[in-house]
Formats: structure tokens, C-alpha cells, sequence
């Protein structure tokens, strides 16, 4: 029976409802945004694949590519020890997001030094596409530095709102220009998303900035490389390894069988993108509960919490890879046009490697938990060393499903190993158990 002085149940409803948008909790917020920049990723790379035709295609999600390993080591150096060391202090002096602002900008010269070499190796690259490509990292590593600071300051709804800006500012912007030129050409769509990015970004930049323009004399970067070096210094070579395990095998298929092939597999990524944005969303709440079942319940509560997350996160995930497997040509002609039908075979085998990465980052979880993340390293040595050896061969055969195949070997040699590990590091534990009994 329901007590008389407890308002009704549609009243709490109400109320509930209401503090939940006054107040939205953090984790809801950090899901929120993730979806929106990545469900803008997902939509304008289709819109790429629409406008520019599979070749120019091509020359985009090149671009894309070597822009993702200056952002990787952008990550490595400034945001995730950012991170690291805001959870440790419990905040963020304006000082410090200052001087990470400045260091982000900072960063971004060599990285546009990179972005131009790769792009010259690459080849078929103009003057003009340079200029898009640098600029377009120069406005995401800065905007992707303002969405981590303003997460870290518990400004959640800040960074969504940002993120929201630009991804409703560029369909208006492309739509302008095809109404004004009738074309887009890849350096004016790549540009536009350079665009979009810095002005929406540009409003928070000014006021993260504001206390070095007051006062030039808090530029502390020496202080603040001394603080992020112990962090970033096992971060850093992951980004190299993971690079050349996959991004690296997609350039030497772009230079070896022309830039249509890399637009072709690199739509069949979009489509097994939208299943590792659900491996991504995971990490916000997976490594937490697995480090608690492990801190609580030793080695068996730690496999026991593993095998049932496996289990509830496996099951939706099989069935969507099924479902875009199985007709994949229909998927392929009908999202991004009867050009990319001949890609199908890329697309089925790298399902099969999605499943590879859900089992391998599970298992990696479990290192973690345990605080050992230098098997994990070394797992991602083995993938790149396997990815290499087996691409040109691969490739020979199969062409550019040669290349995805040549990837799911690296992902699947660097599973092997982990179980591997992990059933070594279990036998002292087992011994240890056996004798206690």
C-alpha cells in the first residue's frame, strides 16, 4: 500500500525526469557525445562515399588515415595523460588546461610535417590537399583536446553541445557550397570538415586560453612535459604498433592496388565501425567493474565477471556482424552505391576479425584489471609483426581482401597470445591453490 505522505508515483516520474535534464549524470552525457561524434563520423564518411566516387574516396579515407596517427600520438602525449592525472588530483587548474591547450596547438607542427611526408609517400597528393589535411588535424586534435578537458572538469554538457554544433554546421556548410559550385571536390569536403571543426571549437578555446592571455608568465610547458612524460612513455609505442598492425597494411593496399581498392575497404570499415563503437563504448564502465571483481574476488571473480561480460556483450555483437556479413553486397550497394558491391568479400572477413578484437579486448581487460599492460604491449607487437609478414602474400592472392584477411591474422595472433599468457600466469596461482588444500 502505497504511503500517504510519498507523492505519486507520475509525480516521482516527473521529478526524476526533471533532474535528470538539470543534472544529466556524467556517464549519460560521455555516451551521449560519444554517439554523436561518432555517428557524425559514420554519416559523413558515407556522405564522402556519395559525393566523391570510389577513387577520390579513396584519396579521403587516405587522408583519414595518416591524420589518425598524428591524433594517436597527439592522445598518447597530451590527452590521455590529462586524463590519468585529473583522476589522480580530483581537477583541472585553469593554468593547466591552458598550458594543454597551448601544447596541443604546439604539437600539431610536427604533426603537420608527418601528415605532409605520408601523404608525399602515398603519392597523388596536390598542394591543395596538403593544406586540407593539415588543417583539418590541426582543428580535430585541438577540438578532441577541448572535449577531454571539459569532461575532465565535469563540463560534460559543454563538450556535447560543441560536438552538436559541428556536426549540424557541416551538412550546412556542404550544402551551401554544392548549391553554390555544384561539386565537391575530397580537398573542399576535407576543408569543410576542417572548418566546421575550428569554429565551433573556437568560442572554448578562447576561454580555456584566457589565462595565458592575462598573463603570459603561466606558460609552464616544462613543467607540464615533466608531468605527462612518465605517463605517455609506454603510451607512445602502442600507437606505432597498433598504426602499423592495420592503418600501415591500408596504405601499402592503397599504393599497391590503387586508391578505388582503399576506397572500397575502407567502406566496408564504416560498416563494421558501427559494432566497434559498441567495443568502444564498453571502456567506460568495463575496466572498472573488471579491476572491483578482481580487487574483491580474486582470480575466480575476475574470469567469472570476464565470461559473463563476453557472453552479454558477444551475443548482440554476432548478431549484427551476422546480419552485415550475410548480404553484404546488398549493404555495400545500397549505403554507398553499386561500386563498392565488389567489396563484399572485405567486408565478411573483417566481421570475422571484429569477433577476434571483442574476444582479444576481453582479454585484455582481464590483464588489466590485474594491472600487467605490458602483455598487452607485446600482444599488439606479435599482431603487427603477423599483420606485415602475411600482407604482400595475402595480397597477392586475394587482392584487397588479401589486406583485410592480413589484418584479422595480426588481431587474431595477438589473441593467441593472451590466452596463452593468461593460462600461464594462471598455473603458480592453480599450484598455489592445490597445495593450500
Amino acid at each position: 500500500m502505497q504511503d500517504a505522505a510519498s507523492p505519486p508515483l507520475a509525480e516521482r516520474l516527473r521529478l526524476r525526469a526533471k533532474k535528470l535534464v538539470r543534472r544529466p549524470p556524467a556517464a549519460l552525457v560521455s555516451l551521449a557525445d560519444q554517439g554523436v561524434v561518432s555517428g557524425f563520423g559514420f554519416v559523413s564518411g558515407i556522405a564522402a562515399a556519395r559525393l566523391l566516387g570510389i577513387v577520390e574516396f579513396g584519396h579521403f579515407a587516405m587522408i583519414l588515415i595518416v591524420i589518425s596517427f598524428a591524433q594517436g600520438l597527439h592522445n598518447a602525449l597530451i590527452t590521455a595523460p590529462m586524463m590519468t592525472l585529473a583522476g589522480a588530483r580530483g581537477s583541472i587548474s585553469r593554468i593547466y588546461g591552458a598550458n594543454i591547450l597551448i601544447a596541443a596547438f604546439l604539437l600539431s607542427v610536427p604533426g603537420a610535417v608527418f601528415v605532409v611526408f605520408a601523404l608525399t609517400l602515398s603519392g597523388q597528393m596536390s598542394p591543395a590537399a596538403f593544406t586540407a589535411a593539415c588543417a583539418l588535424m590541426l582543428a580535430q586534435n585541438l577540438q578532441f583536446t577541448l572535449r577531454r578537458l571539459l569532461f575532465a572538469r565535469g563540463k560534460g554538457m559543454r563538450a556535447l553541445g560543441m560536438d552538436l554544433a559541428r556536426a549540424a554546421s557541416f551538412p550546412l556548410a556542404a550544402g551551401l557550397i554544392w548549391l553554390e559550385h555544384g561539386t565537391v571536390g575530397v580537398n573542399g569536403f576535407v576543408g569543410m570538415l576542417a572548418l566546421t571543426s575550428l569554429l565551433t571549437s573556437l568560442p572554448f578555446m578562447i576561454a580555456v586560453g584566457r589565462p595565458l592571455l592575462r598573463d603570459s608568465a603561466s606558460i609552464q610547458l616544462g613543467a607540464l612535459s615533466r608531468r605527462h612524460t612518465p605517463i605517455a612513455r609506454w603510451l607512445l609505442p602502442i600507437v606505432f604498433v597498433t598504426f602499423a598492425q592495420e592503418q600501415l597494411v591500408w596504405m601499402v593496399a592503397g599504393s599497391s592496388l590503387g586508391l578505388d581498392a582503399l576506397g572500397g575497404l575502407r567502406a566496408a570499415q564504416y560498416l563494421v565501425g558501427t559494432v566497434l563503437i559498441l567495443l568502444s563504448a564498453t571502456e567506460n564502465v568495463l575496466p572498472v567493474r573488471a579491476a572491483r571483481a578482481h580487487a574483491e574476488g580474486g582470480e575466480e571473480a575476475l574470469r567469472r565477471y570476464m565470461m559473463t561480460a563476453g557472453i552479454r556483450l558477444g551475443a548482440p555483437i554476432v548478431a549484427i556482424l551476422a546480419l552485415l556479413a550475410g548480404p553484404s553486397e546488398l549493404w555495400l550497394t545500397l549505403i554507398f552505391g553499386p561500386d563498392y558491391a565488389a567489396y563484399a568479400g572485405c567486408l565478411r572477413v573483417l566481421s570475422i576479425g571484429v569477433l577476434v578484437i571483442l574476444v582479444r579486448d576481453l582479454v585484455g581487460h582481464y590483464f588489466r584489471a590485474k594491472q600487467n599492460t605490458r602483455v598487452i604491449f607485446e600482444s599488439l607487437g606479435i599482431s603487427m609483426m603477423v599483420s606485415l609478414a602475411v600482407v604482400i602474400p595475402l595480397m597477392q592472392h586475394a587482392g584487397v581482401t588479401g589486406a583485410a584477411a592480413a589484418v584479422t591474422a595480426g588481431h587474431f595472433a595477438s589473441l593467441v597470445y593472451l590466452l596463452a599468457a593468461a593460462r600461464w600466469q594462471s598455473r603458480p596461482m592453480m599450484a598455489w591453490l592445490a597445495r593450500a588444500r
